[in-house]
């Protein structure tokens, strides 16, 4: 009779500490994403070189639990994100990236990204665990589809001002050993080996519009190890602001580096390599009635080939900024690689760029959304001695895009890229030649 009793109490144990998280509620959300390619040219070549003709898929999943008032629970996960009838890759190395660019080891599995728990203090709101990281301000120099981490965040609301103080571990930069310190060898126990970034800013929404200012210090020891060890120290300034005056809508974003790209700590011959540089984005779109039309700028600086105690390097334009087709995009690049036969850039988030972008479009019925651009762009400093030229190219594109449900869009499009001689690299014997991109996406919501 003892025994029943114990047992009983048992289970009347633990269903009293399960009850709340029983009963808690769960809200879903997340995407589905199909989008096919036909690319002409990748490498740019004359003559031309091999077509690419592939389809990529990703399906994103957000849980929240609502444990009780004030305290969530989120997770978030990404599964079968690969290229529709990709080799099935089962070695470790499929899986321990964050991001993959090669079709056939990208996770083809679950792929948890996110989980943190969220609750609320008198004194304001703390989030704790794998988060979103690098996401401030307008869509430029976001990476947020891509970046996450471990982080701690602290909110603080008070009507339309908004406070945030944060602590981000970089993933992937943290080093350790499942044995210990020894595990490392002689004189590797002693480095931190670690990156972490402390953030502060403020967010103010007014009618029509807001502002920010997001304050970065970066700490990066992974590279300070052995004879010739260097530290990174970086401190970014990031204010943006959006408004909207009557039928124009303005949004800009500057970012300005200063510190030590490279602090050497008593290395002999060596100088350490200071950052001074900016970064600067902006955009202005009028709508009038079902038509709209717009002008964009972003200027990246890039390093000086010819200078090594200064990294003037700008800060990237983030993966989730994507002004083309081609030029630029993030996608395109991750699945089907660099651009160009003789160099490449431009394949990916901005980097070393001066754009310029004219675009225009109409909503002829709600649900359809037609429009059009063209796209100048050169680098801004030449990458190398001889560089035959700072020319990207010019892109055209025209996208149709159709909401079939309110949850569903597919959308069509065309892009053209005049290609420039930076593709020939620091040889004017090189030969390149046009490219295009037609392509179709299919994107659900919930």
């Amino acid at each position: 009779m003892r025994k029943f009793w114990i047992v009983l109490l048992s289970i009347g144990l633990i269903m009293a500490f399960t009850m709340p998280v029983c009963g808690a509620d769960v809200k879903f959300s997340g995407s589905y994403i199909a989008q096919g390619y036909y690319e002409n040219n990748r490498n740019l070549a004359d003559p031309e070189g091999a077509s690419l003709s592939n389809v990529w898929q990703r399906l994103r999943v957000q849980t929240v639990f609502q444990v009780q008032e004030g305290l969530t629970l989120t997770t978030r996960f990404d599964a079968l994100e690969k290229i529709w009838g990709a080799a099935r890759n089962t070695t470790a190395a499929s899986y321990s990236s964050v991001d993959s660019g090669v079709q056939s080891t990208e996770n083809e599995n679950l792929k948890f990204e996110l989980a943190y728990v969220t609750f609320n203090l008198p004194v304001g709101q703390f989030l704790v665990g794998y988060q979103q990281q690098s996401v401030f301000g307008t869509a430029f120099a976001d990476s947020g589809d891509s970046s996450y981490g471990p982080r701690i965040r602290y909110n603080f609301v008070s009507g339309p001002l908004t406070l945030l103080a944060l602590w981000d571990k970089v993933e992937g930069k943290k080093a350790y050993s499942s044995t210990g310190p020894s595990g490392y060898g002689a004189g590797a126990d002693y480095m931190e080996n670690d990156q972490n970034k402390y953030d502060v800013a403020f967010m103010y929404n007014f009618k029509g519009g807001s502002v920010g200012l997001l304050f970065i210090s970066l700490f990066d020891s992974t590279t300070d190890g052995g004879a010739t060890g260097y530290k990174r120290t970086w401190y970014v300034f990031d204010p943006y602001v959006k408004a909207t005056f009557g039928p124009v809508y303005v949004e800009a974003e500057a970012l300005y580096i200063a510190g030590k790209t490279r602090e050497y700590d008593n290395v002999a011959g060596s100088t350490d390599m200071k950052k001074s540089t900016f970064t600067v984005y902006a955009m202005a779109m009028g709508t009038f009635g079902p038509a709209y039309a717009g002008l964009a700028g972003v200027w990246v600086p890039g390093d000086k080939y010819d200078t090594t105690d200064k990294d003037e390097s700008g800060y990237p334009g983030g993966t989730d900024f994507n002004p083309c087709l081609m030029l630029f995009n993030y996608d395109l690049g991750r699945w089907n690689g660099s651009f160009g036969k003789f160099t490449t850039g431009a394949g990916g988030q901005i980097t070393n760029a001066q754009i310029l972008q004219v675009f225009g479009g109409i909503k002829p019925i709600p649900k359809l959304d037609i429009k059009l651009s063209y796209t100048y762009a050169k680098a801004d400093t030449d990458p190398a001695a001889n560089w035959v030229d700072k020319y990207y190219g010019s892109e055209v594109d025209l996208t149709a895009t159709y909401k079939i449900y309110d949850n569903l869009s597919y959308m069509v499009g065309a892009g053209y890229l005049f290609t420039g001689d930076y593709w020939k690299g620091t040889s004017d014997r090189n030969m390149v030649d046009n490219d295009y991109l037609l392509t179709h996406k299919l994107t659900l919501t919930f």
